[in-house]
């Protein structure tokens, strides 16, 4: 057995699990975002005529979606032009040098990679025994690194690391609570994960930081120059105790843009 049967043959025995929420009219997205909207622009029953002499009866409403979002709306990726410090962003280029209306000449979502790489779950509120985090929580370096030893865990350089809190739960059934009342990471607990160098770091709420999320941000876009995902789902993988896993992230290649909507995924033994 060649070394791509191998592989195909170790892919074929492992689970599967979505990592990202559904997108939706009225879907949570952060206060100062424009709201997901989502339009069919023709149904099937308009179009029969249109293709009437070509193939009679046919009907289609495929490619006709309108769909007008924010690029950080739902499971996001963001870029490193997204945010930045005193004006600067990574590596120190000033924002205002780069930035036009179409969109950033430099640093935007289409020059990040894809993600094909070793995954790290930090489970923090199981842990704790708990099946949630304290509403309004900030993680702290001392959680993260009481979790990954219960784990048998630990974060190495490169990696996709995926922080739970529980809120993910709340997406479609309570937005006010996702929106408003998620846990999160402090910032001293960044720079600890930041720190260990990973490549992408995400979590399943909707603005990373608390007790107030942009810091958080900037250390790891501006400061450290590591991608950020928000909006996750990780309940299966945690249920499953998936601490460790072979995730897979494709950001849009959409020149100069902030962030991109994504839907990623992770490869883990079946148990």
């Amino acid at each position: 057995m060649d070394s791509l049967d191998a592989f195909l043959k170790s892919a074929a025995e492992m689970k599967m699990y979505d990592l990202s929420q559904y997108y939706f009219n009225g879907m949570p997205v952060h206060p100062e975002d424009p709201p997901f909207h989502m339009w069919i622009y023709r149904y099937h029953e308009n179009t029969v005529k249109m293709f009437d002499k070509i193939v009679p009866g046919l009907g289609f409403a495929d490619s006709m979606e309108i769909i007008v979002t924010s690029m950080h709306a739902g499971t996001h990726f963001d870029a490193f032009c997204h945010m930045s410090r005193n004006g600067m962003l990574k590596d120190g280029v000033r924002a205002a040098d780069i930035e036009r209306f179409d969109g950033y000449t430099k640093y935007g979502v289409d020059e990040a990679p894809i993600f094909a790489r070793r995954g790290v779950l930090i489970d923090v509120p199981a842990s704790k025994g708990l099946d949630i985090l304290p509403e309004r929580y900030a993680i702290t370096p001392d959680d993260l690194e009481a979790a990954l030893k219960w784990e048998g865990q630990e974060v190495m350089k490169g990696d996709v690391v995926l922080i739970r809190t529980g809120y993910s739960r709340f997406f479609q059934s309570d937005p006010d609570a996702y929106l408003h009342k998620f846990a999160g990471m402090s910032p001293e607990a960044t720079r600890w994960i930041a720190a260990k160098g990973p490549g992408l770091v995400g979590i399943d709420n909707v603005a990373f930081g608390v007790p107030k999320p942009f810091e958080q941000h900037l250390i790891l876009l501006v400061d450290n120059g590591i991608h950020l995902m928000k909006s996750l789902y990780l309940e299966e993988l945690a249920k499953d105790r998936q601490y460790q896993s072979f995730v897979v992230v494709a950001p849009l290649k959409i020149k100069g843009a902030t962030g991109s909507l994504i839907r990623p995924f992770a490869l883990a033994p079946r148990r």
